[in-house]
């Protein structure tokens, strides 16, 4: 102990005694001159013995204490001490400055102890830190965040709480959650939710709020709920979140609209189309004997919507010739047995004695349950019937009249052209009934081809018309069109047929194509019969690729050409000349008037049809027919190559 009062005995015990204070002491007279310290400050503070003596503010150390005379002033005027934290450098201390008298004297002046609380204030700025840095990651969480105690009672919460709620700290602090937001969150399973949580037995399941904020208006929330525990601390705490999804549930209402509506937008398509097309659906539960109808089906058999539906109900409409039929089929006893797909032609005699005709396709499948059910269409094809029936009678006249007379071609032509549009009805209602059986049916796909279905019906008695027309030498009908156009047209009706023959097809139709003057439907029937002889000229080839090329190109400056190229057996040089005549055929089962028809419309449109051996294999028929006047060059769109099968 440096001090001013050696020699004194009770001094000298007094110094011995402070300098075992591992705390710095200093004393400083009234007139703030240093009277003595202990070895501690000599140590802390870096204080020696020629500071004995001598003023605080000559003294460095005491000099940083910032108004340290003033302190000491008022603490000899009032006798009360004076506590202050003093940052040294890196060092912390926490400064008291306590009155200093001896017995019943008045105070001589002020004892100054300095407590080194560095490690404390440096473990104690780094949880204020960490705390500081936590609320700020918290406050940007953009739902509202809460830290309540296990009785709900609020403790602190994130930005976007006090801010979505409208509240402030202090209105909330120590709440029951339950009472925030006029008693929104006061479910009864709540609390007992928490202290299934908080016992460990159970995890919080997330409830769905709807609540009106002053804000945001009314929103739907989740709240949540986790445990907080910090090691070593009992004290535990429960997070509670609350997610916003209004968005996420306005989308998927929006979404539930949306595909509503397309639902039913579906089902008109569905119902227009089945109407259109004369085709019905149901289903049949084999299991149980359940039979659902469309309202097409009820139409066809002329039951009132909506009633029951049972296979003796069916049996009352169904021909009593074709009852046994079906039976003949099992129909019954297949589907009860077995899970095979069928499908069959029946009549049905109705009330008023007329006769429908059907044509059934069933699918069968497996509900959820495993059970067998059948999902089937039924068309009706009582036209295309009776088609059929005045088709074949006019076959039969042929055969009387191509023995009787020259008149015969006119019947043939009809013959043979009203054939190909009913092809196309046929592979179009059939393209359809797969389309419906899809999962999901393919409704879009389904409206299409009961247009094309329409379409070649229209087409069908168009044909008669104009081949009437024709061959009595009557004006056709023509109109300015696009030869690409009419061509695609044709592609498209021939792809199926073309498919199942394994034939490539590349079309390269040409740009800038003027328009042509002519009859739409004669000069498809053209570009469709040489098709479809190009395909047949390759059925038996098995060596090489069936490729077959269409292709259209402008020729001189008023002309336009189209070509078929195969890559048949091609023909022999001396039938060039026969192959245009009326019944010249070299196809088994073919009418030979195909060819002869062609030619016939292509020079009534002013053109030329021809054929020429390929320098390879097969061959090449093309036709060309002027311009039509005063037409400019129309752009082409580019066809990309079509692989109807493999090469």
């Amino acid at each position: 102990m440096t001090t001013g009062f050696q020699g004194i005995p009770a001094a000298i015990d007094l110094i011995h005694i402070l300098d075992t204070i591992e705390v710095p002491i200093v004393f400083v007279r009234r007139d703030f001159v240093i009277a003595c310290f202990n070895k501690a400050a000599a140590d802390g503070l870096g204080l020696s013995a020629a500071d004995v003596g001598r003023t605080c503010r000559d003294v460095s150390v005491l000099a940083r204490l910032p108004r340290l005379e003033q302190q000491c002033r008022q603490v000899i005027a009032d006798g009360v001490e004076w506590r202050a934290d003093f940052r040294d450098g890196d060092r912390w201390f926490v400064v008291r400055i306590s009155p200093c008298s001896i017995g019943d004297r008045p105070i001589s002046g002020t004892v100054l102890t300095f407590t080194n609380v560095t490690a404390f204030r440096a473990s104690t700025d780094q949880a204020i830190y960490e705390r500081e840095f936590t609320k700020a990651i918290l406050n940007t969480v953009a739902d509202p965040l809460v830290v309540v105690s296990p009785d709900l009672r609020i403790q602190s919460g994130n930005r976007a709480f006090y801010t979505t709620f409208s509240v402030s700290r202090d209105e909330t602090q120590g709440v029951p959650l339950d009472e925030v937001g006029n008693g929104a969150f006061a479910f009864r399973t709540l609390r007992a939710q928490f202290e299934e949580m908080l016992a460990g037995r159970h995890a919080f399941q997330p409830v769905e709020v709807e609540h009106v904020f002053p804000r945001k208006g009314q929103r739907t929330l989740i709240l949540g709920a986790h445990p907080l525990s910090v090691p070593g601390h009992s004290q535990r705490r429960v997070l509670v979140t609350f997610q916003d999804i209004t968005a996420r549930k306005q989308a998927e209402a929006a979404k539930d609209l949306r595909s509503e509506k397309e639902l039913r937008r579906s089902e008109a398509f569905l119902t227009e189309g089945q109407r259109l097309s004369l085709t019905g659906t149901f289903s049949w539960k084999v299991a149980t004997d359940e039979i659902t109808w469309s309202e097409q089906l009820y139409r066809i058999y002329e039951f009132e919507v909506g009633m029951p539906v049972t296979l003796e109900l069916i049996r009352t409409r169904v021909h009593p010739e074709d009852v046994s039929l079906l039976e003949k089929m099992k129909m019954v006893d297949q589907a009860r047995g077995g899970s095979n797909d069928f499908e069959w032609q029946y009549r049905l005699l109705m009330p008023d004695h007329s006769i429908k005709y059907m044509h059934a396709v069933a699918h069968a499948t497996r509900d959820r349950d495993g059970q067998l059910e059948y999902i089937a269409a039924v068309q009706d094809v009582t036209v295309r019937r009776i088609s059929e029936e005045a088709l074949t009678r006019a076959r039969t006249e042929l055969a009387h009249v191509a023995r009787a007379t020259t008149l015969g071609t006119l019947t043939a032509s009809i013959a043979h052209e009203v054939n190909q549009p009913l092809s196309g009805i046929i592979t179009n209602a059939s393209t359809c009934l797969r389309m419906l059986d899809a999962d999901p049916p393919n409704v879009d796909g389904a409206r299409e081809t009961v247009r094309r279905t329409i379409r070649d019906a229209d087409r069908a008695s168009d044909v008669i018309t104009r081949l009437r027309a024709l061959f009595g030498r009557k004006s056709t009908t023509t109109e300015s069109l696009d030869l690409n156009e009419a061509t695609r047209e044709v592609i498209a009706l021939s792809l199926s047929e073309l498919q199942g023959s394994g034939v490539i097809l590349r079309a390269d139709l040409g740009d800038d194509l003027p328009l042509v003057t002519g009859d739409r439907v004669q000069l498809q029937q053209v570009i469709l019969n040489l098709l479809r002889n190009a395909a047949d000229a390759m059925s038996g080839i098995d060596d090489r690729p069936k490729q077959l090329v269409i292709r259209t190109e402008r020729v001189d400056d008023d002309g336009v050409c189209l070509s078929v190229q195969d890559a048949g057996v091609g023909f022999a040089p001396e039938d060039i000349d026969r192959m245009f005549d009326a019944f010249y055929t070299t196809k088994s089962g073919g009418m030979g008037i195909g060819l002869s028809v062609s030619r016939s419309i292509i020079e009534r449109h002013r053109g030329r049809l021809w054929a020429a051996r390929n320098d390879d294999q097969g061959a090449t028929f093309a036709f060309s027919i002027p311009c039509a006047p005063d037409t400019k060059p129309r752009p082409a769109v580019i066809e990309p190559e079509h692989a109807m099968g493999k090469p």
